[in-house]
């Protein structure tokens, strides 16, 4: 991860990627991860307490190369809402 570079990211790459992050930086079990999809509701279905908040927030930072902030994750309703956001941010990395 010394450069970045641009990674077309689709929606099923980043919901794959996430279900990654959730088995092996969350330790969820398989049946929690079946869970995720595009239009469960993101914080139900996560069930995370603010550790596992910031763990998930830190690895989708490093993973996709965006910066989240606080107020960012509340407007965030379903997983896919959150898809799309990575999406977003992931594809137009660049000084504001």
């Amino acid at each position: 991860m010394s450069e970045t570079t641009s990674i077309d990211w689709s929606e099923e790459a980043i919901l794959v990627r996430l279900k990654e992050i959730a088995r092996d930086g969350l330790s969820m079990p398989p049946e929690q991860l079946n869970a995720i999809e595009k239009d469960a509701p993101l914080m139900e279905t996560l069930r995370l307490d603010s550790l596992g908040q910031v763990v998930l927030v830190t690895q989708i930072e490093a993973d996709f190369g965006c910066v989240f902030e606080p107020e960012d994750w509340q407007q965030l309703q379903t997983v896919n809402d959150l898809v799309h956001m990575i999406q977003t941010r992931a594809g137009n990395e660049g000084p504001a």
